[in-house]
């Protein structure tokens, strides 16, 4: 593994990011970054975001100086460059200040030094803090938190006023809202509490940043933040089968509702006109609107297609369970307003996974998937869809996951639970749809709920791609004993840069312990941080909506590649219902309580004298190294 960066890469890096920062040429002066006056804090710094998507969508350091120089415009590029190389190169900087920062000095401040700096390990692993979230639900099985985070290489930041937002996260529930009661979307912030060690933030739990009750359904989905931190879309679900999606862009306001159960409050202005310094929310019951182009009202709800952002364009693309796709305008700068869509999948009750915009291509792509095929598609303005290709990958009932896009290097990656040979897969092909190769990763999946979660690269696949020596992805796949488990393979790659066919670790089962007799369960999406010494992967494990199963959460060390199927989790946490949603990892950090991974469970907790109180759900917080 390079843990320094070859020269020509730096070089490459630096020129991508002083493009991104001040622009190539004078056509490009008016570079997408965010509004230094609508930053939730008043200096003019670049933030970062995690969500769902930023493991659907990676850029890898082997990419060309082409490559980098046609992304220069996408804050995806330079969110997975500060993701994966910039803060794990660097020491702290300092503390944010109300000073604002030149393009030069902020560049200098986002570059890796010549040499590398191992961040300095905490000595600490303890438990963080767990927040009730109500008796009904948390966020839906495999949908993940979003994170925004105020310095990605610097000193993780508390909120201090509502002028000084620091480090937050917002996470959109399932449960029914009520107002002055449950709520349905919130956002905590002083994340870094808890004592022995005492953290950075105040107190011994988080605060809430907002706690919301809107609409009269809950979300089955992850929510998406806007680059500034200051709006929330998210999906609100209302009535079951054909009820209705319903597309919203909260505003929050610092401070409004105190907790997620007893003290949701409804924002100032609903499904009206912003006024600037208050709450506000903008919903579009979507499926239901008759003047689009492209297809038909279909009145449905959306119970697997995330929301996703194209940043530069300030557009989104959303699907509905009906198997239509949609496109709409101005979601952060403007006014959300749908514009066109498509029918993808004909038939109702064909639902749509979240999909992915990929804007390296000579003419930029946007691929969804259903639960059989994955589906290309080109766009305009004015023209609306149109349909470039389809690949056939899955034989299943249940939508999967959405591809993964390795946008340098033209590949995607498709997960099915039941591929076309009945077996879980994983599928490598070509952006062109085309030169597909199936991994076979176990048994199809006899689960009640019959998905498999996405899996993650190492940092060996994001430094040098899938050509790299000891380049890996981790993904769960079947277990022939009881075909309702789930377990955990590494898969290699050929020096030509297709998957092997193979896997170099075959099921490990360790993942759903007890070993003995795996019980029913469903892994979560593994997530995967490099702090710049140590690689590691997470994941949960637990059956969908049940107390019964392995409830854990586990960390493997993957700096080297795992190889053997009896590999045992480097740390574990048991206890944690259902298992949990999809994880979001903070920082790499030495400040106390400041590196840690969050998620919330999927079921009431069973066993008492945890964080988590009893038949509660709730959002947890734990270290990256112990999970403790």
């Amino acid at each position: 593994m390079a843990h320094l960066f070859p020269c020509s890469y730096r070089l490459i890096f630096i020129t991508a990011i002083c493009a991104f920062l001040v622009g190539a040429t004078a056509a490009q002066d008016t570079v997408s970054l965010p509004d230094p006056s609508s930053l939730p804090s008043s200096s003019s710094h670049v933030g970062i975001i995690q969500d769902w998507s930023t493991q659907h969508i990676i850029y890898t350091r082997n990419g060309s100086v082409e490559d980098m120089l046609k992304a220069r415009s996408d804050p995806r590029f330079l969110n997975s460059y500060l993701l994966h190389y910039a803060r794990e190169h660097r020491t702290p900087a300092a503390a944010p200040t109300d000073q604002a920062q030149t393009p030069a000095q902020e560049l200098e401040r986002l570059l890796p030094p010549q040499r590398l700096k191992t961040p300095v390990k905490s000595k600490h692993t303890k438990v963080d803090w767990a927040v009730n979230l109500g008796t009904s639900y948390g966020m839906a099985i495999g949908e993940s938190p979003a994170f925004w985070g105020y310095s990605p290489i610097g000193t993780p930041t508390c909120t201090t006023s509502s002028s000084q937002i620091g480090d937050f996260i917002v996470y959109s529930l399932k449960a029914t809202p009520t107002k002055n009661s449950q709520a349905n979307l919130v956002g905590l912030t002083n994340l870094y509490t808890g004592s022995n060690p005492a953290g950075i933030c105040t107190g011994p739990t988080p605060t809430f940043l907002f706690s919301y009750a809107i609409g009269t359904g809950g979300s089955l989905l992850s929510p998406v933040l806007s680059l500034d931190g200051t709006k929330v879309a998210w999906i609100e679900n209302t009535g079951t089968g054909s009820g209705q999606a319903v597309f919203h862009v909260t505003t929050w306001a610092y401070g409004e509702g105190t907790n997620a159960t007893t003290g949701a409050v409804a924002v100032d202005v609903e499904n009206g006109t912003c006024t600037s310094g208050k709450s506000c929310d903008v919903a579009i019951d979507y499926t239901t609107l008759t003047t689009l182009t492209g297809c038909s009202a279909d009145s449905y709800i959306n119970t697997n297609s995330e929301i996703y952002v194209d940043y530069p364009s300030d557009t989104a693309y959303v699907g509905a369970d009906s198997g239509i796709l949609y496109h709409v305008k101005g979601v952060f700068k403007g006014t959300p307003t749908f514009d066109y869509c498509t029918t993808v999948s004909s038939g109702a009750g064909t639902a749509l996974s979240g999909g992915l915009y990929d804007s390296q291509l000579s003419t930029p792509e946007f691929f969804i998937s259903d639960s059989k095929k994955v589906y290309a598609y080109t766009f305009g303005a004015t023209s609306g869809f149109k349909s470039v290709g389809t690949y056939t990958y899955g034989a299943g009932t249940l939508t999967g996951p959405g591809p993964l896009l390795d946008a340098f290097n033209n590949y995607i990656y498709l997960f099915s639970a039941d591929d076309l040979t009945g077996h879980s897969s994983v599928t490598q092909i070509t952006t062109s749809l085309t030169s597909p190769t199936v991994v076979p990763l176990g048994s199809a999946s006899g689960n009640t709920y019959p998905i498999l979660f996405y899996g993650t690269f190492d940092n060996n696949y994001f430094n040098n791609g899938p050509k790299g020596t000891g380049s890996t992805l981790y993904s769960c796949g079947g277990y022939a004993s009881n075909t309702s488990a789930q377990a955990l393979y590494a898969i290699g790659f050929t020096s030509s840069g297709t998957v092997n066919t193979t896997p170099v670790m075959s099921a490990n089962i360790n993942v759903d312990p007890p070993t003995t007799a795996p019980p029913d369960g469903t892994c979560s999406p593994i997530t995967e941080f490099f702090d710049g010494k140590t690689d590691r992967i997470f994941l949960g494990m637990g059956e969908h909506l049940a107390t019964t199963g392995a409830n854990v959460v586990q960390m493997y060390n993957v700096t080297t590649q795992l190889t053997s199927p009896t590999t045992t989790p480097t740390a574990q946490a048991a206890d944690y219902a259902g298992g949990s949603s999809g994880l979001i990892i903070d920082n790499a950090s030495s400040s106390a309580q400041a590196e840690s991974v969050y998620f919330t469970t999927l079921a009431p907790q069973n066993v008492s004298g945890q964080s988590c109180p009893l038949n509660d759900v709730c959002a947890v917080k734990l270290t990256q190294s112990g999970l403790q």
